[in-house]
């Protein structure tokens, strides 16, 4: 592989809310850039504060430049470009606006979306070299459906795919010049507004049934989730703290040092000691309950028709 040396964008989406974590990451990115290395990151945000949005605009370094765009104007633009006669509003979009990433932002052919509760231990430089091919995503095995039965039949018998097959989308890396060229995001609102399928993870969901088979699997070391032990865990380029036992709120945390290693760096380490101090044993049931809720979801979902799988196999036209 060789580094490409065009600015590389790096997309996230957050609220308010996700603020802090997202200042972590930044931060963890921009101090692992190779100084030959230039990313453009483009955090699509609801509503940010000036202040907040002011804290991120400051992250911005020589070869990392931090840009902030209000999303809902962005996508609203896409989709009443794509069909006037979409079911419910734009507002209903923005959990799906990864798959409008490649038509909101044409003058791009590659590009990396991350969730904000992500820290990154390498320059980037090297995920962007990786060849796509004719392939539509490049991504991580999600540990959590490998790991449990729940999650895993879920994700063969509603979302159609093998448990082993199915990607986490926290990080993501795009060929947008497919995306573009096989009209994916038109053919994505077409299934949505068709079928209204029930899915845990909508725009996962969507991105492992319709990419299956086009889909460039990584290394775990690219996306080393909670659930993730063992070699992988030693030596990441970038740790993805998803579900809920996060590092600002559990103390034994799957991977916490490399968060904590970042955030001691920064103003706002106090903040994050006190949010770990905070969280209850309220709080942890809370969670428990959550997960509880989310797997009985799973087992639900697998009994409501149509599901992916089902038409798949009827009309073939969910992967494309």
């Amino acid at each position: 592989m060789t580094k490409t040396t065009y600015e590389m964008p790096i997309f996230f989406a957050i609220n308010d809310a996700y603020v802090p974590c997202l200042t972590v990451a930044l931060h963890s990115l921009t101090e692992h850039a190779a100084p030959a290395s230039q990313y453009k990151i483009i955090v699509l945000h609801q509503g940010l504060t000036p202040a907040n949005q002011a804290k991120l605009q400051a992250l911005s370094t020589a070869n990392v430049a931090v840009t902030l765009m209000a999303m809902d104007e962005q996508l609203e633009k896409q989709i009443n470009d794509q069909s006037n006669s979409l079911r419910g509003d734009y507002f209903t979009y923005t959990i799906y606006f990864r798959l409008f990433i490649a038509d909101m932002f044409p003058q791009y052919d590659k590009a990396l979306y991350l969730d904000a509760d992500i820290v990154v231990e390498t320059d980037l430089g090297d995920l962007f070299a990786e060849d796509l091919g004719d392939n539509f995503f490049a991504g991580v095995a999600d540990s959590y459906m490998n790991s449990d039965d729940v999650m895993g039949t879920y994700a063969e018998e509603a979302v159609g795919v093998p448990r082993e097959d199915y990607i986490n989308s926290g990080m993501l890396l795009l060929n947008l010049t497919a995306l573009r060229r096989e009209q994916f995001s038109q053919h994505f609102l077409s299934l949505l507004n068709q079928y209204h399928f029930a899915s845990l993870a909508p725009d996962q969901d969507y991105i492992n049934a319709m990419g299956h088979g086009r889909i460039h699997y990584l290394p775990t070391a690219w996306n080393v989730q909670v659930r993730n032990t063992g070699d992988a865990a030693a030596t990441p380029h970038l740790v993805h703290y998803n579900l809920f036992r996060k590092p600002w709120h559990y103390s034994d945390a799957p991977h916490a040092d490399f968060f904590w290693q970042e955030a001691q760096r920064l103003p706002i380490y106090p903040d994050f000691q006190k949010s770990l101090q905070a969280y209850t044993a309220t709080d942890r049931q809370t969670d428990l309950d959550k997960l509880a809720h989310i797997q009985q979801l799973a087992r639900d979902f697998c009994a409501k028709h149509p599901t992916f799988k089902e038409i798949q196999a009827q009309t073939g036209s969910v992967a494309l």
